[in-house]
């Protein structure tokens, strides 16, 4: 028997005006299912995301969460569905990390008191996790746009649903945060049985670390493969007209793009 789907965008479109958003998308997910989802810029990868989301409402498919249709869900049921880790926080939020993280607690607050002592705990340990525990008091408008993009992971985290979204979720770190930041969101749907789906321009780590590659062009989904099928010469070339040398990991073997060794002749003058 068939698993129902942690979430299923079926047939969606959507447009703005007389320019095609996305055409007829469709896109399933299992629960712990991996999904990364690339592309070129404007290749409707963020509108999609927005679908899923319920922050965009399609012109025609449709959206379902666990077997549900998503608008059948009221906003908070919803929000204990599906987290969101959007590209970049500003920095006028007026909160600290502390009280935006213990934020996301509120879809599982009940009665008078917002927030638990459990729900407390939780952040605590998952700004632990992240690194950002030292941050705790200080405000987003004293932070490093890479600290805001941890906290909205954290808070992503805390917030305990089966599936998370996220929306490049290491564009604004260094390349250590980045590796931190990858490695731990490795390990989401591994240990929790968490759907975890992301746009993302690191070819590279959707590879290694996702179960399935997901690409799109002009509003629609061009291949959709695991990684050792979905990295290939011809298929990156469909999806971002532009060529790349493949190469096996020397470790796992995993196929990874090289950068091209473009030798710059000088021209000498007598």
């Amino acid at each position: 028997m068939t698993p129902t789907p942690a979430i299923e965008a079926s047939d969606v479109s959507l447009h703005a005006g007389k320019h095609c958003l996305l055409a007829g998308v469709s896109l399933r997910a299992n629960a712990g299912e991996r999904i990364a989802i690339v592309g070129a810029n404007g290749a409707g990868k963020t509108t999609l995301l927005r679908c899923l989301l319920g922050l965009a409402t399609p012109d025609s498919g449709s959206i379902c969460l666990e077997g549900k249709p998503a608008t059948s869900f009221k906003r908070q049921d919803l929000a204990r569905m599906i987290s969101y880790v959007p590209q970049q926080l500003g920095s006028d939020i007026p909160f600290t990390v502390r009280e935006f993280v213990l934020m996301s607690r509120y879809t599982h607050a009940s009665g008078i008191i917002p927030v638990d002592h459990e729900g407390h705990e939780i952040a605590r340990e998952t700004m632990r996790r992240i690194g950002i525990d030292h941050l705790a008091d200080r405000t987003f408008a004293t932070l490093s746009g890479g600290e805001r993009q941890k906290a909205s992971i954290a808070a992503a985290l805390c917030q305990h649903t089966p599936v998370i979204v996220l929306d490049e979720p290491a564009a604004h770190l260094d390349p250590k945060q980045r590796e931190t930041i990858q490695s731990l969101l490795s390990t989401i749907g591994r240990k929790s049985n968490t759907t975890v789906i992301t746009v993302t321009h690191d070819l590279n780590w959707a590879a290694m670390d996702f179960d399935r590659m997901v690409g799109m062009k002009d509003g629609r989904i061009v291949l959709d493969a695991a990684p050792n099928k979905f990295m290939s010469t011809e298929n990156l070339e469909q999806i971002f007209d532009a060529t790349w040398d493949i190469q096996p990991h020397p470790q796992s073997g995993c196929p990874m793009i090289i950068p091209s060794h473009h030798r710059h002749t000088a021209t000498s003058h007598d």
